[in-house]
């Protein structure tokens, strides 16, 4: 398995290098806010790294928080099923004429 994933990770290694090295002389000019941040004259290169950097950021924000609410439902299922195993040792520990006799009592009660 993880020879496969080594391949992968060294063909996108490839392609990146190679769209990078088409691109190298490639130019663009951005505007972040109108009127006040703005870069002119900027390698490509350097436009597309940048915005895989933040889009990475956000992944792995994203995947924090993802991983909290992960595990914080792992824990509370964890501690509904100590519960229902509880109740299920202490349901076994009753006999069946316990069981008879209150069913017998409920019924008495009612009428």
């Amino acid at each position: 398995m993880w020879v496969l994933r080594m391949l992968l990770l060294l063909i996108l290694v490839v392609v990146v290098t190679g769209f990078a090295m088409l691109n190298s002389s490639e130019r663009a000019s951005v505007v972040i806010w109108p009127g006040s941040v703005a870069f002119y004259d900027v390698p490509l290169v350097l436009l597309l790294f940048e915005a895989f950097v933040l889009g990475a950021i956000v992944w792995f924000v994203v995947s924090i928080f993802h991983e909290v609410s992960l595990r914080s439902t792992i824990r509370r299922l964890k501690r509904e099923n100590a519960d229902l195993h509880q109740e299920i040792g202490g349901l076994r520990s009753i006999s069946l004429d316990e069981i008879e006799g209150e069913a017998r009592e409920e019924d008495r009660n009612e009428v």
